[in-house]
């Protein structure tokens, strides 16, 4: 028997809630890598010639749905792993783009903790100010300058 004093109170679903709710983080399989070169294409990152047909196991995806709205690589590595191309579709509201933002870096970074890194590298484009608030509430530090350079691997 329950008493009066003893009921459960269930908490008042909120907006911000129910939003975070929607936007699920998930492995990308090798199907999504077109959607992952997409929204790095709305984000100015394109990288001719890549092919985008094999994705797993080093890519996470935020959806809303059904639908691919960010996305973040994931390369384990020890003692030091990385975290790059965390980018969310721009055409998706403002709200959703910080939800999955910070739902892929802390997925993204708790992947690595399980895969024995002790540390995290990633690139931040210069005078991204905004995304250097939110790592520096992460305590992460600067720890040099770098150009981003791409080449293709060599045929064997």
């Amino acid at each position: 028997m329950i008493h009066a004093s003893q009921e459960q109170v269930t908490p008042k679903r909120t907006r911000a809630s129910a939003l975070k709710d929607k936007v699920k983080v998930r492995l990308a399989l090798d199907g999504v890598g077109p959607e992952i070169a997409a929204v790095l294409k709305e984000n100015g990152i394109e990288i001719p010639g890549a092919s985008w047909d094999h994705v797993w196991p080093h890519w996470l995806i935020a959806c809303d749905g059904d639908s691919v709205i960010g996305c973040i690589q994931v390369m384990p590595a020890k003692p030091v792993g990385w975290l790059e191309f965390l980018f969310t579709k721009k055409s998706v509201p403002y709200k959703f783009r910080v939800i999955a933002f910070r739902k892929l870096l802390e997925q993204g970074a708790g992947t690595l903790k399980m895969a024995g890194c002790s540390y995290v590298l990633g690139t931040v484009e210069p005078g991204n100010k905004a995304f250097m608030d939110i790592l520096a509430k992460y305590q992460a530090i600067n720890v040099g300058s770098v150009n981003l350079m791409a080449w293709r691997t060599p045929r064997i």
